[in-house]
């Protein structure tokens, strides 16, 4: 274990490579997926309605549903 990773949510400390952290839930990936994932969904029916703002509900739904591949429930102590 390591002791530099700690929660960022509750500070207990976490093993390198943990998902969620075990004490509070703290799962920043999910928490991301599920909001870029809402952007995007809304901005397919926008593409209809109103094709500038679906496009880029759109684009930025993907960038954050990508972007959600590097986040992490740890904060970096020095």
């Amino acid at each position: 274990m390591s002791t530099t990773d700690s929660c960022a949510a509750c500070g207990e400390p976490l093993e390198a490579g943990t998902y969620a952290c075990p004490e509070c839930g703290n799962a920043p990936k999910r928490a991301v997926r599920k909001n870029g994932a809402l952007v995007f969904l809304a901005g397919v029916p926008l593409f209809f309605l109103n094709p500038p703002i679906g496009v880029i509900l759109g684009i930025v739904g993907l960038f954050v549903l990508f972007g959600s591949w590097f986040t992490s429930p740890t904060r970096h102590v020095a």
